[in-house]
């Protein structure tokens, strides 16, 4: 019940901000301008081309986004009190941080899937591309919502330890990660990088719905990059819940 308490008034602290703003603008405004794209293209666009490209944006465009919106959130709490709802009003600091962070990957599923919504039906009403496959769509999105679990801790122990000038940095510093592994410069280590999580998984998905001839069960980085997501996301959940237990708050030097 305090759990549930803390992540409601969670969102009703984010009702006016900029936080909100930035979860209802994200989902028409990347939908319109990739469909402004096709429609003013000379060729049209193919069934594969325009997932590519969509999911292509969100996994490089996601660090960033991310990391400014953690920044955010711990930056307001600072400015509500110097942490004072973390570190006193709540009996728990661990209860408060993950409610917290639940809250945003909550809100970012919301996004994700009317971004997703949004985009899929324009491709068929607006672009007249009719091999849209919805339930590809849906399990990627499922996908890049997983995989962004480990940014969100990651990100808001910076948020809330340097406050979002440096958060920001980490994110364009993720943002250059995520964009480099999707070349072959990350085809043997993007297991073991989080930021590669979303868009190497969903690139396996596709290849997999396509009925192209990929090995699933006993392919190697795959396997890896299953593990590791679930080593690393469990762990940096233990990393962050005992960070922020023995956190007193920032410091004008930090």
């Amino acid at each position: 019940m305090q759990f549930y308490r803390c992540l409601m008034s969670e969102f009703k602290k984010r009702k006016r901000s900029l936080f909100l703003l930035l979860h209802l603008s994200i989902p028409v405004m990347l939908p319109a301008a990739l469909v402004m794209y096709f429609l003013s293209r000379n060729g049209s666009i193919g069934s594969e081309a325009s997932y590519v490209t969509f999911f292509e944006l969100i996994g490089v465009g996601t660090p960033v986004i991310i990391s400014i919106i953690c920044g955010l959130v711990a930056d307001s709490e600072n400015e509500a009190g110097h942490f004072q709802n973390m570190l006193g009003v709540i009996q728990s600091r661990a209860l408060s941080f993950i409610s917290q962070t639940t809250m945003m990957i909550f809100s970012n599923c919301i996004a994700m899937f009317s971004t997703i919504s949004i985009y899929t039906l324009a491709l068929k009403s607006l672009v007249g591309l009719d091999e849209v496959d919805f339930t590809l769509y849906y399990l990627t999105g499922i996908i890049f919502v997983v995989a962004s679990i480990f940014q969100y801790l990651f990100y808001q122990v910076i948020g809330y330890k340097y406050g979002i000038g440096s958060c920001s940095l980490w994110g364009f510093a993720g943002l250059i990660i995520a964009a480099l592994t999707m070349t072959s410069i990350g085809d043997k280590i993007w297991a073991f990088l989080p930021w590669a999580w979303a868009s190497r998984f969903s690139e396996y998905l596709s290849n997999y719905w396509k009925t192209v001839d990929i090995e699933l069960v006993g392919n190697p980085m795959l396997i890896s990059g299953g593990y590791s997501l679930v080593i690393l996301t469990g762990g940096m959940i233990i990393v962050s819940i005992v960070w922020i237990n023995h956190w007193a708050g920032r410091k004008s030097n930090d």
